[in-house]
């Protein structure tokens, strides 16, 4: 491997095409990080905003990289023009998300239609990445027209997204702001254009690049004004605002009222009664209160309520340490002044993770966000359930709120609230639901106590100051009809338990939110999740008519065939790397900076295994082994790491960060392998080939983010899904063989 790669570096000896595939690499996934970012905080977080975006990027690109079809090589000038271009919209993208709110005249606080927020992620995204998808395709073109491969160009490529990966974790790990990364990423491609060559010496852009960088010097000078200005937009009486690992945390300041905002979601505010409902109507459950354990939200007034009580002991565990930081530095004295209570003591930690240490506490207060997406469905799945009487002395309580409606439950609301309520009956034989705009779940191995007079007698003792929480209004919540036909409700009929390999909460949560745009989804009764066997789905054989049709209309055409074979490989590969990086989110939480190793060790398989098969089949001799028997066997091979996955996921085997980053890099090996093998096999045209195969493999990785993410993943969850790979890729390679 050593002289594989000593004689690959002397082989690209940095010219224009190489150092040009590089910088396009590098500059698409760290600008592709930054512009997702900005996005998810205009949306208010929503997953299924990213989900679309990371879509329409996909697309994007593989319209740039299908663009300008013919096998002319491009001109070194206009590809040092893309760069600069590339620089200008990628600032002006920064600026148009910020401002995408008000543009559209949205109501602050209030969600965009659905229209709006799709016109808005168009915008944003066609044209920075149609860019960067000529960005590899014109430099490709010159690359190979100078007796190369395509797959070397395509190493070389994914060499640079490691890089820009890597860039993008370090800068967050040190504190950079997403402003500040832009301003890199801008800076970067205007250098990329600079680059020099004695081939290419034109004054005229050497001036407009250096005019560029000089702009860009000024914009890094005041960039913590321009990024403070651009936040006001939305948060005219802000006080701070911070990019951390897990979001962008902003801090208001109104009268006497203070609010916090994570990715532009009202969090917390101080004149909330939210804290004191759950801890006084959830402890009155129990007269033990030695010691509590609150995962998560102990800022939201969690802690203050708890010290109200006779609590000896408060350990408090946070995932988000700059956002405590954040809180601790802005806000008032008597705000702050219980997170240093003697009592408490502070854990910065999964929370998960911190369960596994099996201490017994007499109380657990979940404070975590709801499930609206995958990252916070973890913390309401059975696996996280079973861990919690570990952690429960006898007569020990657990309780944790959800938003929810008052009046009226829709039919995605019953189902997600039936599913979260399967997952704790596995572990807790006693449930209350409190109902109201907020659900309060109560659960515990011993049995709780639904009279009011004890309920009541219990409040009246603790001579408690609250806003809210009464005697009478004890005395509503369990008497009125709701708290009777609420419990009736989640014990009828059967519904699968919301687990971390089949996150049913979360997919019944994201069509809640699409309900919100598209009416009909309010009574969309969701059978298609109940499908558990692949004879019986329409996804499944959709999938399989589709492969199907592919190869039938190819068998006859050469290059159709190819590009049907890239587009499976992209298709799959974005499948198992959502699944490995869904499984790895359930299994340790969401540490942005580990999930960009995970992503850098996939496009680190990508490069090495381009860059392996072009060294393979570089000379005559192997050259000859380019067949369809040859292929065939790469498919099957690639099956069988598939299964491996799948007895890795199946029987836990990939909790840890470097075991699932090898398998990552393993696949990512095989998805570029396979679309290495594919250029080389029986070219006519080098430079046609960059456009049809390259174009091909992103629509393939398109397709395959949204269906992993809205469909496959939820309807068979992640074993089931992995065996579905399998078979779509033992038929290609079937089909693959029959091809002539």
């Amino acid at each position: 491997m050593y002289l594989v790669n000593l004689n690959y570096i002397k082989s690209i000896k940095f010219t224009p095409g190489s150092v040009y595939l590089f910088a396009a690499g590098f500059i698409s996934i760290l600008g592709q990080v930054v512009v997702l970012r900005e996005l998810n905080v205009a949306f208010f977080g929503v997953e299924l905003i990213y989900i679309l975006s990371l879509g329409f990027w996909l697309i994007g690109t593989a319209i740039g990289a299908a663009a300008s079809r013919g096998s002319n090589i491009p001109k070194e000038k206009n590809i040092r023009t893309l760069f600069l271009i590339t620089a200008i919209i990628l600032l002006i993208d920064i600026v148009f998300i910020r401002g995408v709110r008000n543009i559209f005249s949205g109501v602050p606080g209030a969600y965009l239609s659905f229209t709006y927020q799709i016109i808005g992620m168009i915008i944003s995204l066609l044209p920075f990445s149609f860019l960067m998808g000529l960005l590899f395709q014109y430099p490709a073109k010159l690359f190979v027209s100078n007796g190369r491969t395509l797959a070397r160009a395509y190493s070389i490529e994914s060499a640079g997204g490691v890089a820009g990966g890597l860039a993008s974790t370090l800068f967050l790990h040190f504190g950079m702001q997403n402003f500040l990364t832009v301003l890199v990423c801008s800076t970067c491609s205007v250098l990329a254009a600079s680059y020099y060559s004695k081939q290419l010496n034109l004054k005229s852009r050497k001036i407009f690049s250096l005019t560029a960088l000089m702009f860009l010097l000024v914009l890094f000078v005041f960039n913590t004004k321009i990024d403070t200005w651009l936040t006001s937009w939305n948060h005219p009486s802000q006080v701070a605002s911070e990019d951390t690992p897990y979001g962008r945390v902003t801090v208001t300041e109104s009268g006497e009222q203070i609010c916090v905002f994570e990715n532009d979601a009202l969090t917390y505010e101080t004149e909330g009664i939210a804290a004191e409902e759950i801890v006084h109507l959830s402890t009155l459950q129990t007269v033990k209160m030695d010691s509590v354990l609150v995962l998560g939200g102990g800022f939201e007034g969690i802690i203050t309520e708890l010290l109200k009580l006779n609590v000896k002991k408060i350990d408090y565990v946070e995932i988000n340490k700059e956002l405590l930081s954040i809180v601790k530095e802005h806000f008032p004295n008597q705000e702050t002044k219980p997170l240093a209570d003697t009592k408490v003591n502070i854990i910065y930690e999964d929370p998960r993770q911190y369960l596994r240490q099996a201490k017994k506490y007499d109380f657990i207060l979940v404070g975590m966000p709801e499930p609206m997406s995958a990252q916070n469905n973890r913390f309401y799945t059975k696996e996280f359930f079973e861990q919690c009487p570990e952690n429960l002395n006898t007569g020990g309580i657990l309780a944790f709120k959800i938003a929810s409606a008052e009046n009226l439950w829709t039919r995605q609301l019953i189902e997600r609230n039936k599913s979260i309520y399967a997952a704790l009956k596995l572990s807790f034989n006693n449930i209350i639901v409190l109902p109201g705009v907020t659900n309060i779940f109560i659960a515990s191995k011993s049995k709780l106590i639904t009279d009011t007079k004890i309920l009541s007698g219990r409040f009246t003792e603790r001579n408690l100051n609250t806003r809210l929480v009464s005697p009478q209004y004890i005395n509503y919540l369990y008497k009125n009809d709701r708290f009777a036909s609420v419990q009736k409700l989640l014990e009828l009929g059967s519904v699968e338990a919301n687990s971390d390999f089949q996150p049913i909460s979360f997919n019944y949560t994201v069509s809640i939110w699409l309900s919100k745009f598209i009416p009909g989804f309010v009574n969309n009764t969701q059978q298609f999740l109940k499908i558990s066997s692949y004879e019986k789905s329409p996804v499944f054989w959709a999938l399989v008519i589709f492969v199907l049709l592919l190869f039938i209309l190819a068998k006859k055409r050469i290059a159709l065939g190819k590009m049907a074979l890239v587009f499976f490989a992209g298709f799959a590969g974005m499948i198992i790397e959502t699944i490995l990086i869904l499984n790895y989110q359930n299994r340790n939480g969401v540490l942005f900076q580990n999930i960009g190793i995970l992503l850098m060790s996939f496009m680190l398989g990508l490069a090495l295994g381009s860059l392996t098969v072009d060294e393979f089949f570089a000379d005559t001799k192997h050259r000859a082994k380019i067949n369809h028997l040859n292929g065939t066997l790469l498919l099957i091979s690639f099956a069988v790491v598939c299964f491996i996955i799948y007895i890795f996921i199946q029987y836990n085997f990939l909790a840890n960060l470097v075991i699932t980053s090898l398998v990552l890099l393993l696949a990512g090996i095989f998805v570029a392998a396979i679309f290495a093998f594919v250029s080389l096999y029986k070219v006519a045209d080098k430079q046609a080939a960059v456009t049809q195969l390259y174009s091909a493999d992103l629509a393939g990785g398109s397709l395959g983010s949204i269906l992993a993410s809205l469909i496959l993943i939820p309807i068979y969850g992640l074993p089931a899904s992995m065996l579905l790979i399998i078979i779509l890729i033992l038929f290609t390679s079937g089909l693959f063989f029959r091809m002539r």
